[in-house]
């Protein structure tokens, strides 16, 4: 899959971010999938793998999920190497997921440097009455670190996750092809179609 990743037609997507913060089921839901309330903590990394149609050209993108739990992090830079998005995901409720926001951006740049496509995803925003991270600061942290930044609810906003996804494919599409402007993407409603054509878990082996 190496030399397959390494063709701008292809769009490796990660998303970064402390154990529990809902990576999983940010995934599920943009991909139409319902959300798990059984969902577990990821153990290792998976990938889905599908099409984005611009409607003149094709990309073909895989979206990783990755494990956040401390003991997995010294694999994060097998897991990303060759991204060309990477969306960092915290939860609002939780501000140690927002303050180690830092060690995931740095593990990220070391790796890829600032070639890749940036966003920050605050999860779980329906859960106002226990929100721990405001907003301002938050919109504050993207802003200086010079990315794009939603706040949204795999549980409640599940368009808001898909959008976000959208947008910021968009972003790389128009950066490696700025005679591809998208205006021929069949665009409903603002909930661009992203099709998923499978899915494949990827284990670390362990001797």
């Amino acid at each position: 899959m190496s030399e397959e990743l390494n063709s701008q037609d292809v769009i490796k997507i990660v998303l970064l971010g402390e154990s529990g913060v809902g990576k999983t089921n940010l995934i599920n839901v943009a991909m139409g999938n319902e959300f798990d309330m059984n969902s577990v903590s990821s153990l290792s990394s998976s990938f889905t793998k599908g099409v984005y149609d611009t409607g003149n050209k094709k990309y073909t993108y895989f979206l990783w999920d990755t494990a956040g739990q401390e003991s997995y992090r010294s694999l994060t830079k097998i897991f990303i190497k060759n991204s060309k998005i990477v969306i960092f995901v915290y939860s609002v409720e939780n501000y140690q997921s927002f303050k180690e926001l830092d060690y995931w951006i740095n593990i990220a740049k070391e790796e890829l440097g600032d070639e890749p496509i940036f966003g920050i995803m605050g999860n779980k925003s329906d859960l106002v009455d226990i929100q721990e991270v405001n907003d301002d600061d938050a919109q504050q942290y993207a802003k200086e670190h010079e990315m794009k930044i939603k706040f949204t609810s795999a549980l409640a906003v599940h368009k808001g996750v898909r959008n976000f996804l959208d947008e910021l494919i968009l972003d790389y599409i128009k950066k490696i092809d700025p005679e591809n402007k998208g205006e021929n993407i069949n665009n409903n409603d603002n909930n661009i179609k992203l099709s998923p054509l499978k899915k494949v878990k990827k284990k670390k082996k362990f001797c």
